[in-house]
């Protein structure tokens, strides 16, 4: 998940990946081609991927003459091609796509350096896959919904239990707040002295 703030920190937009980020992209400068008038392609960005299949579809239409040589190695070798401009559609970088090169990577470097020229923020949240024994845990619950919904119910049960208790607590705990303190007394209450019983008994010898 992406998240893409401007410079005043106004939101440009939610994003589930690179790849839709890449289509607000395309989008904005597309308008700004429309747009430019005689100054077209200055200032342009633009990243595109083609599969081998439909680069073979793209190059069908160029004459051979006019191919890159960058095009010519994915088309002979059946790779794929990237083709990414920073600033100005006459210059176009070209990259086959090769076994061991990560396309997600150029992807999302990209549109990080696009958000630095734009002066934009761009925040990645939690993307990370579930591990399987998680994935493992969600089919098992999903299978028994019975479980799932016990396990839901005791724990609304706790977190109402939980929520009581705080409450009570508060409660006293502001009771004691607004009870004055009662202060010691200065002196001490005078001792009353109880005469002994005379061990004489009365008319005796």
């Amino acid at each position: 998940m992406l998240r893409v703030f401007d410079l005043n920190t106004k939101s440009i937009g939610v994003f589930d990946g690179y790849d839709a980020f890449l289509g607000l992209i395309t989008s904005l400068e597309n308008q700004n081609l429309l747009e430019s008038g005689p100054s077209i392609g200055k200032g342009y960005w633009g990243f595109a991927y083609y599969t081998p299949s439909t680069l073979k579809h793209a190059c069908s239409w160029i004459k051979p003459g006019f191919l890159t040589m960058p095009q010519l190695r994915a088309l002979e070798q059946d790779l794929g091609l990237i083709e990414i401009c920073r600033g100005d559609s006459g210059v176009l970088r070209e990259i086959p796509v090769t076994p061991d090169l990560d396309v997600e990577e150029f992807k999302k470097r990209f549109c990080l350096d696009y958000c630095g020229h734009r002066g934009w923020c761009i925040i990645e949240t939690s993307d990370h896959k579930p591990s399987p024994k998680v994935l493992a845990g969600m089919a098992r619950y999903a299978a028994q919904p019975h479980t799932r919904k016990m396990r839901l119910s005791q724990m609304r049960l706790d977190n109402w239990q939980g929520n009581r208790l705080k409450s009570e607590l508060d409660c006293c705990i502001r009771r004691l707040r607004q009870k004055p303190l009662s202060t010691p007394p200065t002196t001490l209450p005078p001792t009353t002295l109880t005469p002994k019983a005379d061990p004489t008994p009365k008319g005796g010898f």
